[in-house]
């Protein structure tokens, strides 16, 4: 379940795996939802107030450093910087969603749409004008999923290799 770009810095899918398991227990778990489905987990959702991503970006990257032999360290550092360079500073007063994955066999069965509900709660409740994320450009999946969801475009992310051109989408809340 984790993103192609966690596999791509991690090494590989099981300890991207491990990566994210040690960063619920470091203290991830404020801003992680998880959906589970006969006590197996099918999704997660990972959405914080966007002033506070550059503090949760570094101790995230502590936690893969130290999950990482430092011989990856220098490939970890370049796609780090990459993201950096083509982040886009949201609103602080704004919910991000940096993180929102289906397991395989789970998807197009409503698991997204009700980890998107469940933000739509949380930013409700904490007050916050809007919901941002950033998404692929070329996942049409994804980009039909926030579009139903409310989401509209609201800025696009150039291309750095190896990533795809990205877009903001940002969802008011009234």
């Amino acid at each position: 379940m984790p993103a192609v770009g966690l596999d791509r810095m991690a090494g590989s899918r099981e300890k991207a795996l491990r990566v994210i398991e040690a960063d619920l227990e470091r203290g991830g778990r404020d801003v992680t939802w998880v959906a589970e489905l006969d006590g197996a987990p099918v999704g997660a959702l990972v959405a914080y107030p966007c002033r506070e991503q550059p503090a949760r970006a570094r101790c995230f990257l502590a936690v893969l450093l130290r999950h990482t032999p430092p011989w990856r360290w220098a490939a970890i550092a370049l796609l780090q910087w990459r993201g950096d360079r083509r982040a886009p500073q949201h609103p602080g007063n704004h919910l991000f969603i940096d993180a929102l994955a289906t397991e395989g066999g789970y998807r197009r069965r409503g698991v997204a749409t009700a980890l998107l509900e469940r933000a739509d709660r949380i930013a409700a409740r904490g007050g916050f004008p809007a919901i941002a994320l950033n998404a692929r450009r070329d996942n049409d999946a994804a980009l039909a999923l926030y579009r139903r969801a409310g989401f509209r475009k609201a800025n696009v992310l150039a291309a750095t290799p190896p990533d795809s051109e990205g877009v903001v989408l940002v969802k008011e809340l009234a």
